[in-house]
């Protein structure tokens, strides 16, 4: 989406959502965030052409059934507001399971959030999960392939080229930090879908799992979970 940017003013909200607001997609949350925004008065600054829209940038779209933590989102106001007061407004109006924990002014923004994606941290908790983990990618290291169609084509992916850092918690929970955003990305599903063919959780276990991404890494940020 192009506009004008010269005489708006960009802030980064970060999210969290739970509960009912887990289950709707990408472009449902998308909407429901810009239709908060008008019912909060915030003065949203839109693109430009026949179909206008207010500029508004998430970080990393996020999946069906995953909640999140402190999720990046970009927003552009034609009138410069203190941040916290964006922060309350927005909240007042956000569904029950949506807020926003953090807001501030990007006094020199960068666009395109998307690019900015490097990583995300996870936490999954299934049964036999951490148990399962541990015996199929942390007791050897052979590469681990999963294959997804995409676009009604079948691509195989390495996990192991994916994922920077995984510890097993208990015997039903794992947290890991993985590459995420436009060039490379693990879906947490992937990962599950990896467990279940090599038969050390079942698919119910797998479909039935909690799944949580922390936190959404961007470029120059410390990696860390």
């Amino acid at each position: 989406m192009k506009t004008k940017h010269n005489s708006n003013f960009r802030y980064r909200l970060k999210y969290s959502r739970t509960g009912v607001p887990t289950w709707i997609g990408h472009l449902d949350l998308m909407r429901t965030f810009q239709y908060s925004c008008k019912r909060a008065k915030l003065p949203l600054a839109f693109t430009q052409g026949y179909n206008p829209r207010p500029i508004m940038e998430f970080a990393l779209p996020v999946g069906v059934g995953i909640e999140t933590r402190t999720d990046p989102l970009d927003l552009e106001l034609i009138e410069k507001m203190p941040a916290q007061v964006i922060m309350n407004q927005l909240n007042m109006k956000l569904p029950q399971g949506l807020q926003i924990e953090t807001a501030f002014y990007l006094e020199f923004p960068e666009k395109n959030l998307m690019s900015l994606v490097e990583a995300a941290a996870y936490t999954i908790i299934a049964d036999n999960l951490g148990v399962a983990t541990e015996k199929v990618i942390l007791a050897n290291d052979h590469d681990l392939v999963v294959e997804r169609i995409r676009k009604g084509k079948k691509r195989q992916y390495n996990l192991r080229e994916l994922i920077l850092d995984l510890q097993v918690i208990t015997q039903n929970q794992i947290k890991f930090l993985c590459k995420a955003g436009s060039i490379a990305n693990l879906r947490p599903d992937m990962l599950l879908k990896a467990l279940y063919e090599a038969e050390e959780i079942t698919k119910i276990n797998a479909l039935d799992a909690i799944i949580i991404r922390d936190q959404v890494f961007l470029k120059n940020e410390k990696l860390s979970y």
